[in-house]
């Protein structure tokens, strides 16, 4: 299956969160979440850590998107925040 047609997982949303922790909030309104879902995860997690709070975000974004949460998708919105390296880290991840 091409990387662009995979399902995002927990290792990905782990290895994204832990190099997004200074772009979370721009990660996030890029997949479309709402200013006031961010702030909640803020509030809500920001005493674990900003990788946590990144951690939540894309863990939210995983789960309204369900099936149709695919790599490429989370790869276009890393490029467009101008993080192309992350981007790139999502084609040497292994599948599950």
């Amino acid at each position: 299956m091409p990387v662009a047609d995979r399902e995002v997982d927990g290792r990905v949303l782990q290895l994204v969160s832990h190099d997004i922790v200074n772009d979370w909030k721009s990660l996030g309104r890029r997949l479309d979440s709402t200013d006031a879902k961010l702030d909640a995860l803020w509030h809500d997690c920001r005493h674990d850590g900003l990788r946590e709070v990144a951690y939540q975000m894309l863990r939210d974004w995983h789960e309204r998107l369900g099936r149709d949460a695919k790599l490429a998708v989370l790869a276009r919105a890393l490029v467009d925040i101008r993080r192309p390296d992350v981007a790139l880290k999502l084609q040497d991840t292994p599948r599950q």
